[in-house]
This record gives C-alpha cells, sequence and structure tokens, in this order.
C-alpha cells in the first residue's frame, strides 16, 4: 500500500486494511459498538437497523433495541387506537348527557373544555405506551401491556353497554 487512499480498506469508516504492514499488526481505528450495550433511544431507533435481540436467551432480557418485533408493534397500536376510539365515545357520551368517570379526566375537562380533555387523553395514554415500548425487553412491561390491552377491551364493552342503553332509552 504505496498511497494515502488506498492505506484505509474502508474510507467511510477509517478503518485500515487488514494484514500486517512493515511486521506490525494493524489495529482498527474504531471503537466496537459491541463493547457497551444498546442506549436507550440510538440513531437507529424505529428505523431498525441495528438490534431486534441478543445473540443467546440470557441476552434477551433487560435490555434496549432498536427494532422491535410484530407483536410488540400490534400491542402498541391497539392500545393507542383503542385510546382515541375510547376519547370518541366519551365524546358521544358526553354529548348525550352523560359524565366523565374519571377525576383526573373530568378536571380536565372543567378546565379546558373538550380540547383540554383531548389533549390530556392523548398524551396521558401515548406517552405511557411509548415508554412500554422502549422498555419491550424489561421485566413486568409484558404483563402491562397485555392488561392495558385487556383493561381497554373491558372500557369498549362498558362503552358499547351505555350505547345500547342510550338507545334503548
Amino acid at each position: 500500500m504505496t498511497s494515502a487512499s488506498t492505506d484505509f480498506a474502508d474510507q467511510s469508516l477509517n478503518v485500515p486494511a487488514t494484514g500486517d504492514v512493515e511486521g506490525q499488526a494493524v489495529k482498527r481505528a474504531f471503537t466496537d459498538r459491541r463493547k457497551r450495550p444498546t442506549p436507550m433511544f440510538s440513531r437507529y431507533w424505529l428505523r431498525g437497523r441495528r438490534r431486534q435481540a441478543g445473540r443467546r436467551d440470557a441476552d434477551n432480557r433487560h435490555v434496549y433495541v432498536d427494532r422491535y418485533t410484530r407483536t410488540e408493534w400490534v400491542v402498541v397500536v391497539w392500545l393507542v387506537v383503542a385510546s382515541l376510539a375510547d376519547l370518541g365515545l366519551t365524546l358521544l357520551h358526553l354529548q348525550a348527557g352523560g359524565g366523565e368517570a374519571n377525576p383526573i379526566m373530568d378536571w380536565f375537562l372543567g378546565i379546558g373544555g373538550i380540547p383540554a380533555f383531548a389533549c390530556a387523553k392523548v398524551f396521558m395514554t401515548a406517552a405511557p405506551v411509548l415508554f412500554l415500548l422502549v422498555h419491550a425487553r424489561f421485566r413486568g412491561t409484558w404483563p402491562a401491556l397485555l392488561g392495558l390491552s385487556a383493561m381497554y377491551v373491558a372500557l369498549m364493552g362498558y362503552h358499547a353497554v351505555a350505547a345500547w342503553d342510550r338507545l334503548a332509552g
């Protein structure tokens, strides 16, 4: 290797060519990303380039990942959609003369009306769901996601019964 342009095998990573240079071993010019765990938020977060799971079964727990499974996405999307449906059905219930059962959401409704209520409802659902998605491989997260999903199924059932009562009455 005589010219400066051929001293490195990959110019974009500044990685020296492999092999001996004048009897000395060549060392890489960058640090190995595997020496530290995947950070909570990386440049690949939600684009999925680097990590979906560890190499060993023990590495799949208590780690942050860049790529989420289809099941994790389905549960998270279900929670967001169910929250938006709950918002719409609650607004219909309020227009029919009903009241808000949740005292916190009732407070938002009292201080800022429907816009404050809707913003609070979306934020108070989206932020925790995003937190749970980021921590999807940590202990206790799956029971929390499944429990929230079951609660929203029950809440949709409540809205259906309330709507039936309004139509029948």
